[in-house]
């Protein structure tokens, strides 16, 4: 088995790095060379174990992602939510590890594409969340349809599109629902819209079936940024025919996960005290 390990950085994550690759060697796995990533196909990688806390699972995701991994989440911060392992149970792992049946979850990304001229240029994929955001301070505009069918014209900061794993993040700082992750959904909401005597958005969350597509239009200004989980895109040349499609994709990645943790639990013990 050949496995990777993307850690944080810190003291306190080399150190659990540190135990992790003991235990591994104990098993004969073979740690994979990140310098030397170029040259492995996509069956290489066996396991990412990500040490830090959300942020570095996020950043293992984008690099790792298209090798299709389990992930091991190793949380070694403060939050960690989509961590599924504490420092302190990193060997209940290798327990998890050599069961016959290894229990994991099946996360859909989002994606992401970018359309010139009606040809698709570019296309990203992420875990929790897509943000379109003005990139110069201004109030950016455009055109929001969903299944081809015209929804609104949105003025303001720009707007977020996250699944129900990305409702713990930026989409809760923006007062959108925390979602059940059993759930496969689309979350749509608005961030600073204006809202006067000529004009009102949605100014709500907007939560929708995991079939839905959203197409981003007719934007107001050339220059806009695209964000998306630890990841961003700087648009420079947009003009009335280009467009971005984001939507729920069939590409999945697959978790670990810890028999011993609670959803519900976890949730509060989160954020709720």
């Amino acid at each position: 088995m050949n496995y990777i390990v993307v850690s944080r950085g810190d003291s306190l994550s080399k150190s659990v790095e540190i135990n992790i690759e003991n235990e591994l060697n104990k098993l004969n796995f073979k740690k994979i060379d990140l310098n030397n990533i170029s040259s492995l196909n996509k069956n290489n990688i066996d396991y990412v174990f990500s040490i830090g806390g959300d942020g570095t699972f996020l950043r293992s995701v984008q690099k790792f992602y298209e090798f299709n991994p389990l992930f091991i989440t190793i949380n070694t911060g403060n939050f960690g939510y989509l961590c599924k392992y504490k420092k302190e149970d990193y060997l209940k792992i290798f327990a998890d590890l050599k069961k016959r049946n290894i229990n994991y979850k099946e996360v859909s990304l989002l994606k992401c594409e970018i359309y010139k001229e009606n040809i698709k240029k570019d296309e990203y994929y992420a875990v929790n969340e897509f943000r379109l955001h003005s990139s110069n301070g201004s109030t950016l505009k455009f055109d929001i349809s969903i299944d081809d069918t015209f929804f609104e014209t949105l003025k303001g900061d720009g707007c977020l599109i996250a699944s129900s794993i990305g409702s713990s993040g930026i989409a809760k700082s923006l007062k959108g629902a925390l979602i059940d992750n059993e759930i496969e959904l689309l979350e749509f909401i608005e961030n600073a819209p204006i809202s006067n005597n000529g004009y009102t958005s949605l100014s709500s969350p907007f939560v929708l079936s995991k079939e839905k597509v959203f197409k981003f239009s007719l934007f107001s200004s050339s220059h806009f940024n695209i964000y998306f989980d630890s990841e961003m895109v700087e648009i420079n040349e947009f003009n009335d025919k280009d467009f971005i499609k984001i939507y729920l994709s069939n590409k999945k990645i697959r978790l670990l996960e810890n028999d011993e943790k609670n959803y519900i639990a976890r949730t509060s013990s989160m954020f709720i005290r």
